[in-house]
C-alpha cells in the first residue's frame, strides 16, 4: 500500500541499498526508519519491527552524527512489538536474527549488549540506556 504521505517500501528499500553500497551508513538509519513507516501502513508489524531494530542499531553505533539512543525509534519499536504480539523471548530472538555482529563495520558494542540497550528503551529507561552507551563510547576511545 502506497500513500502520498509515506513513500513506498520499495522506494525506501532502493534508497537504503544505494546508501549501503556507497558506504553512506549515516543515511541508512533514516532509510530504515522510513521503510518501517511504510511497512506500518501496510500492516506488516513484524517487518516494521525488524526495520526499526536495524535503524536503532545503526543509530546506537554512530553511523549518523555519533552513537545515540534514538528515542523516537524506540517508541515506534515498542508500538510495533505490542502490535505484533511478540513476547519478550520472541522479540529477543527476532533482534538477534535481524542484527548480526557484521551488520556494521567497527560497531560500538556487541549485538547482545545492543539488545540490552534496546530492551531498556522499550521499557522507557532512555536516560539509563544513554548513560550505558556513554560508558561504551568512553571505553572505546580510551
Amino acid at each position: 500500500m502506497t500513500t502520498d504521505k509515506i513513500g513506498s517500501y520499495e522506494e525506501y528499500a532502493a534508497r537504503y541499498n544505494q546508501h549501503l553500497q556507497s558506504g553512506q551508513l549515516g543515511c541508512c538509519g533514516e532509510d530504515l526508519y522510513l521503510m518501517a513507516a511504510a511497512l506500518r501502513e501496510e500492516g506488516a508489524r513484524t517487518d516494521e519491527l525488524k526495520a526499526l531494530m536495524l535503524s536503532f542499531y545503526f543509530d546506537l553505533n554512530g553511523t549518523g552524527s555519533g552513537p545515540a539512543v534514538n528515542r523516537n525509534t524506540a517508541k515506534r519499536a515498542k508500538e510495533a512489538v505490542t502490535a505484533s504480539g511478540l513476547g519478550t523471548h520472541e522479540m529477543e530472538e527476532l533482534y538477534l536474527d535481524t542484527i548480526h555482529q557484521d551488520t556494521l563495520p567497527a560497531p560500538v558494542m556487541s549485538v547482545r549488549d545492543s539488545l540490552y540497550i534496546f530492551e531498556m528503551c522499550l521499557d522507557g529507561r532512555h536516560d539509563e540506556a544513554e548513560e550505558i552507551l556513554g560508558r561504551f563510547v568512553g571505553g572505546a576511545t580510551k
